[in-house]
This record gives C-alpha cells, sequence and structure tokens, in this order.
C-alpha cells in the first residue's frame, strides 16, 4: 500500500516537473516569436491606421502648459506641416509610453541639454547594438497599448485625486470586524457572534459600492506595474548592457521595490477575481469583508505620491527608449539621412533634402542665408520644398535626425503660415486668420532665439496693391530681425521689391500641347514665366475664355 502511494507521489511529481519544463519551453517560444517579429519589423514602415491620436496626445497636453511657446510647435505649425503623417511614419513603437513619447518629442525643439544629448546616444545604440535592441524592444513591447493605458500621464500628475475617499472609515471598519469578536470571546457567548456577523454584511456592503471605482483605479495601477517591471527587467539583466551603459533606471526603479511585490499582489487578486470559481470567490468575500484590497490600494497611492517625480521619470525614460528604437528603425527605412549640425548663424545649408511622402523623389540642395523668396509655376513643387525645410528643422531639433544627406542649422523656433483656414462659425474671414498666422510669427521675434518662419502666397486674402506693400514691409521687418524667413509665392513683384534682401530660387515647368511636365528641381534665381493661362489651355478650356484671358493679362501687365 504504501509503495502504491509513493508511485502516484512520484507520478505527480513527475507531472508537474514535465508541465513546468512544458510551459517553460512554450513561454520562450513565444518569447522568440515575438522578438523574431521585433526584428523583422525593425526598419519597416507599418500601418498606423489603428492609432488614437486623441489617446496619444493625452501626455502632450499636460506638459506643453510650462514649455515657452519658442520651444515647441504650436497647432497651426504641425498642422501645415501635415505632422500627424509625418509622426505616422516614424511611429514603430511597441508601447503607449513609446507612442506619447514620441508624439511629445516631435513637438518639443528647445530642449537641447542633456536630454537631448542623451536621445541622440540611445538612438546611436540601438542602431548598432542589434541583439540588446531586440531584447529591449520585446521587454517594452509588454507593456502593451491599452486604451486605458494612455491615461497614465494624467494619472501620475494627479495621483492625489485618485486615492480612494473616506479611507479612515474603512480602516475603522476593519477593525471593528475584529474588534467584533471580542464579547464572544470574553464571554464564550456565541450569542454575540451576530456583531461580527452584522460588521462583515456591512463591510461586504462597503465594499460592493467602492469596488467599481476600485477596479478602475487598479486597471491604472496596471499600467504602473507594467513599466516598473520593464525598468526591473532592463536593471536585472546580466546580458543588457543598457544600464551600464546610461544609469538612469536603477536608482528610480530602487525606491519602488515592496511596491512591486504590494502592486503586483492586488493585480493577481483582480485577475484571479475575473475567473469567477468557487475557491476565488471564497477569497473575494474574504477580502471583500476584511476591505483589504481598498486599504492596500490606498496604501500604495500614498507610497507613489511620495514617489511621483521617479515614477514619472521611469514612464518618461521607458518612452524614450521605445521612442528612441523607433527612431532608429524610421532611419533605416530612408535611402539615407543625416544628423544635423548646428552652428549660430542665421543659414540653413541643405545637400539632397526630400519629403519622404513623395515616390520616386527629387533631390534638392540648396543654401539660405537669411531668408528667401522660391517662385514658380503652379504644382511645380514650391510648397513640397518649404514645408520639407520645416519639418527637417523640427526633427533635427527634436529626434537629431533630419531627410537629407546633410542639414545645417542654428537653434531657431520654428513657425508656418500656409494653410490658412476660413472660420465660418467665428465669422473670421480668410485674411483675419491669415494676418493672425503673420501675427505669431512676429510675436515670436526674440534678440536670443533666431525664429525660422516658412510662409507660402503671403497675405493672399486682400486686393493685389495692399497686398504687395504688407507683403514687402513684414518681410523687411522679419528679414531685420533675428530670423530666417523662407517665403513661397507667384508674385513677381515681390522678388523685385525685396531684391537685396532675399535671394531669389525658383521651379520649373515644361508645358506642350500635349503634355505637362515638372522637373521638382530647384534653380537661384527667380522664376521667368507663368503657366495659370498655359494650364487652361492643356486642360481644354474653352478657346474663347483663354484668348480673353490672354488680352486682359498684356493689358495689365502694360
Amino acid at each position: 500500500m504504501k509503495s502504491y502511494i509513493i508511485v502516484i507521489f512520484l507520478i505527480v511529481i513527475i507531472t508537474l516537473i514535465i508541465f513546468s519544463k512544458v510551459k517553460k519551453r512554450l513561454y520562450l517560444l513565444k518569447k522568440q516569436k515575438a522578438k523574431n517579429y521585433l526584428h523583422q519589423n525593425f526598419g519597416k514602415t507599418t500601418s498606423k491606421n489603428h492609432i488614437n491620436l486623441e489617446a496619444v496626445q493625452r501626455d502632450w497636453i499636460l506638459i506643453s502648459k510650462n514649455i515657452p511657446d519658442k520651444d515647441k510647435i504650436d497647432d497651426i505649425t504641425w498642422f501645415d506641416l501635415e505632422m500627424d503623417q509625418i509622426y505616422d511614419e516614424i511611429n514603430n513603437c511597441q508601447s503607449f509610453a513609446g507612442e506619447q513619447k514620441l508624439y511629445s518629442m516631435l513637438h518639443t525643439i528647445g530642449n537641447h541639454g542633456t536630454e537631448y544629448e542623451t536621445l541622440k546616444d540611445k538612438i546611436e545604440f540601438f542602431n548598432n547594438e542589434e541583439s540588446e535592441r531586440d531584447e529591449m524592444w520585446y521587454i517594452i513591447s509588454c507593456l502593451g497599448k491599452e486604451t486605458d493605458s494612455y491615461y497614465l500621464p494624467i494619472y501620475i500628475n494627479n495621483l492625489e485625486a485618485f486615492r480612494i475617499p473616506n479611507i479612515d472609515f474603512f480602516r475603522f471598519m476593519r477593525a471593528l470586524l475584529f474588534l467584533s469578536f471580542i464579547p464572544a470571546i470574553a464571554t464564550i457567548n456565541y450569542v454575540y457572534l451576530w456583531f461580527p456577523v452584522f460588521a462583515a454584511l456591512a463591510n461586504i456592503v462597503i465594499y460592493s459600492i467602492q469596488k467599481n471605482r476600485y477596479e478602475a483605479y487598479l486597471n491604472m495601477l496596471r499600467s504602473v506595474l507594467r513599466i516598473m517591471e520593464a525598468a526591473q527587467q532592463i536593471v536585472n539583466s546580466t546580458e543588457l548592457k543598457y544600464e551600464n551603459k546610461f544609469k538612469d533606471l536603477s536608482e528610480k526603479i530602487h525606491v519602488f521595490q515592496k511596491l512591486l511585490l504590494i502592486i503586483g499582489k492586488l493585480q493577481y487578486r483582480f485577475k484571479s477575481s475575473i475567473s469567477g470559481d468557487a475557491m476565488t470567490l471564497a477569497e473575494s468575500a474574504t477580502f471583500g469583508i476584511t476591505l483589504w484590497d481598498l486599504i492596500q490600494y490606498d496604501k500604495v497611492i500614498k507610497q507613489l505620491i511620495g514617489h511621483q517625480k521617479e515614477l514619472r521619470a521611469l514612464y518618461e525614460i521607458i518612452g524614450q527608449i521605445d521612442a528612441a528604437i523607433s527612431v532608429a528603425s524610421f532611419r533605416k527605412s530612408l535611402p539615407f539621412y543625416c544628423v544635423p549640425q548646428f552652428d549660430n548663424k542665421s543659414v540653413i545649408e541643405v545637400k539632397e533634402v526630400f519629403h519622404p511622402f513623395v515616390k520616386n523623389p527629387v533631390y534638392n540642395s540648396v543654401t539660405i542665408n537669411k531668408g528667401c523668396i522660391i517662385t514658380g509655376a503652379n504644382a511645380s513643387g514650391k510648397s513640397t520644398f518649404i514645408k520639407i525645410l520645416a519639418i527637417n528643422a523640427i526633427l533635427g531639433q527634436s529626434i537629431n535626425t533630419c531627410i537629407a544627406r546633410g542639414f545645417k542649422m542654428p537653434h531657431c523656433a520654428v513657425v508656418t503660415s500656409m494653410a490658412v483656414r476660413d472660420q465660418v462659425a467665428s465669422g473670421e474671414s480668410y485674411y483675419i486668420k491669415e494676418i493672425k498666422y503673420l501675427k505669431r510669427i512676429i510675436s515670436l521675434l526674440n534678440s536670443d532665439t533666431i525664429v525660422f518662419s516658412v510662409i507660402d502666397e503671403i497675405l493672399r486674402g486682400t486686393n493685389t496693391n495692399e497686398r504687395i506693400a504688407a507683403s514687402v514691409s513684414i518681410l523687411k521687418y522679419l528679414y531685420e530681425k533675428n530670423s530666417i524667413t523662407v517665403v513661397a509665392t507667384h508674385d513677381m513683384k515681390l522678388t523685385k521689391m525685396l531684391n537685396g534682401y532675399f535671394d531669389c530660387f525658383h521651379f520649373k515647368e515644361h508645358i506642350s500641347e500635349k503634355k505637362m511636365s515638372f522637373e521638382y528641381k530647384i534653380y537661384p534665381g527667380p522664376a521667368t514665366s507663368t503657366n495659370a493661362l498655359r494650364l487652361l489651355e492643356y486642360m481644354e478650356f474653352p478657346g474663347k475664355i483663354i484668348e480673353e484671358a490672354e488680352k486682359i493679362s498684356s493689358g495689365l501687365c502694360e
């Protein structure tokens, strides 16, 4: 009989060992599969249709209030340059923290200190350390992109608001539960057991009322736990070189060692309660009666409040790692790129710049000293060119990457006036909106920071004479200030009236009876031809319209 029991015991032990090994093997296979996917995905652009920009923006909305206007990209400039698409192109982040951090980084151009240099070093590190990159990207991918997680910056910033109210009353009710046993024990009279029964029922009611709010809060705590666990894995790994090089996680995660265990237990309890088996239901009832979950949650929040800066720093660093790998991936997806060169001159030198969204792009090189006016026919490439100049000025100062073979520039504010829009609801005309856009540029001017402004068709919302007069005055004013100004225009008069102030460049087009083509190549000097009337002819407008237009045009030019 004893030998029979021993055999059964051995079978159970062996089964558990085999199960454990199989489980571990499956985990390793799953991990390796995920790492292989990440490795293959590096350097590739992926569809981002699933991104919830409203959720991604939450961190930027929170921190932007404390950043000076000259050091950030405003909404108008972001819209003009279609930066949401640029963000999508760069974003290969595997976590909510990475997506939010990258979005905030692309909006911030005034940080030329330690954080910028650290990001620069991390991008290069992950570009060169392939196995390190794959392992850390896998660790960070475990943070996931759950909808609730994108609220984490707000949660960290407002921890006090996420405490459970009336917690002292809950502590009193738990103490009352234990004290209610004293009469029964002291008198050895079971009648008094009704006291703890009533106390337990009261606590169950309290727990049930608070449970929904508690579980919503616990969702946020789960995101906190994942940030901490990712940091802990990176720090504890004997294979990863990251912490030895950058030394930015150890000190931050050290203060949370005890909290990791408590939060882990709360999370385990939360997951278990979802399963709903008899054992779990009994356990939940026990913890509900003692109000343990609520009291432990508040204890965790109190400790997090004491280390709010460290928690925010962990979120920032983990997000920055993910964003840095994403930028390295973006670089690999390009035919070529460069890191910007910075100096203090009001000069931008560009070598073979191109727009990443243009198939088979034409590469352009140019040197802009204080500013320039770019002329050329419709659809010849003016707007695309000035956009990519501004985009590179942003990317160079935010993620140390330019979409060009060479890009030399000063540290500068970047502001645009391009896609001006009427606002019918507010009653503002096109011209009113346009002068407000231009006023933004003038308001940024100061002696400390160079302002790089990009303007497409300046003051097109008003009559010709006043447009020219106002445009010349505004551009001369900008030229005399601490600025670099790039203007794309059809007004040839501007090039003549601003001769000696701004250099001129132009784009060419070729139109024949059967074909219209553009070089998309920039040339020095102003344009010598226009194509508006020729385009009417190319598009087969009635001859009468074209003849009449040519007569009127000739009369206006005399």
